[in-house]
Formats: C-alpha cells, sequence, structure tokens
C-alpha cells in the first residue's frame, strides 16, 4: 500500500484540497497551517526557530513528536522533513505550502524536490492555485481546457512528450535553462506528460479556482 505523507510548509496561505494522509508532519512554522486546514501534526521537524511557542506547545499535548535540529544547519526545515517522510516509509508526499515569500527559499524548494535522492517518491508540491509534479516518467492530470501546464526541466535537460495541450511535444528535449515549456495551454480533459530522460517540474495552474 501506497503510505501518503503530507508535510506543511511554512510561508504563504494555505493550499486547499489536500489529500488523505497517513502522517502528517509540519516542518518548523509549517505547523501554523495545521489548524486551518483541519490536520492534526504528528510529527514537527526543525530547528524551531520561527514556530509559534504556542502552537508548538499545542502540538506536545497533543501527541506530536517533536525533532529538534541545532540552528547552525546545512539543510533547510522543508529537507529535514522530506527526510524524515522517507525514513518512515513515504511513498507519496504532499508538501503544503513554502517559500515564505522569499525567492532564495522558492528556488532551493523546487530544486530539492527534484533531486534524486527522491526519485522512489511520489511528490507534489501543492501552493494556492498551482500543484507542481516533479516527474522523471510518466504522469497523466486531469485538467479543464485553459489550464496552464508548464514543464521545467531541472539538474539537466530532459527529454519529453506531451499531449492534451495546444503545444504538444513528441520526444522532444528542454535543454536546462530553457522557458520553451512555460504557459502551455490544456485543451482537453486529460494531459499526458511521458518523461524520456532526466527531470521535469510539471506545473498545473487550474484556469478557475
Amino acid at each position: 500500500m501506497e503510505r501518503t505523507i503530507i508535510i506543511l510548509s511554512g510561508g504563504g496561505p494555505s493550499p486547499g484540497g489536500l489529500p488523505q494522509a497517513d502522517l502528517v508532519i509540519a516542518a518548523d512554522s509549517g505547523l501554523s497551517l495545521a489548524e486551518g486546514l483541519g490536520l492534526t501534526v504528528d510529527v514537527v521537524v526543525g530547528d524551531l526557530d520561527s514556530v509559534l511557542p504556542k502552537d508548538l506547545d499545542a502540538a506536545r499535548q497533543a501527541g506530536a513528536v517533536v525533532e529538534a535540529h541545532p540552528t547552525d544547519k546545512d539543510a533547510t526545515d522543508l529537507d529535514l522533513a522530506m527526510t524524515a517522510a522517507v525514513e518512515r516509509s513515504a511513498r507519496r508526499i504532499i508538501v503544503a505550502g513554502g517559500g515564505s515569500g522569499r525567492l532564495d527559499h522558492l528556488l532551493g524548494i523546487a530544486t530539492m524536490l527534484g533531486s534524486d535522492r527522491w526519485e522512489d517518491v511520489n511528490i507534489e508540491w501543492h501552493t494556492p492555485g498551482t500543484v507542481v509534479y516533479p516527474t522523471r516518467d510518466s504522469r497523466e492530470l486531469g485538467t479543464s481546457p485553459g489550464d496552464l501546464v508548464s514543464l521545467v526541466p531541472v539538474g539537466g535537460d530532459a527529454a519529453v512528450t506531451l499531449q492534451g495541450t495546444r503545444w504538444e511535444l513528441q520526444a522532444e528535449t528542454l535543454c536546462f535553462g530553457s522557458t520553451r515549456g512555460i504557459s502551455n495551454e490544456a485543451t482537453t480533459e486529460l494531459v499526458r506528460l511521458q518523461v524520456h530522460s532526466g527531470v521535469v517540474l510539471f506545473a498545473h495552474t487550474r484556469s478557475t479556482p
């Protein structure tokens, strides 16, 4: 059975429509998202420098495990939470939120989620309005005509086939650093992506909420 773990990451408004999960991990201040999403946090991970004390106390009283790390560390709280999820046998990880409004954090999240460290895990990054799927094999998305879909290669070039969009791709190479895959449009209710080589971030933005 696929074990699904939600990771709540600090920064930005809460995304809605999250799937059911077997475990919920909060990456530091991501703990503040839990109440608004109606989630109970099982594990809190991070250096705890930005989590609200009242939220942390409430989580402890509710039975959450707290994994505190030094402030001087070589990984972000979200990176540590990803590792904690994999150590707990996650096969699907839903990352909710993230970025804190800072460009460096957003860039770090995007490239970190495309890392080969997680190649055996199905990852989704949920932000308000947009879901990003790091993809290295194949994926099908339920869409509506007019939805935006974008492909961003990470870590190198990627060869892809994309169907169900205004501009389809047939075993074509997206060069690392190219913006060719940005702002495509769904024309059907199902968009299919096949990644023949490399890794891409497959972003889906719905045209209507």
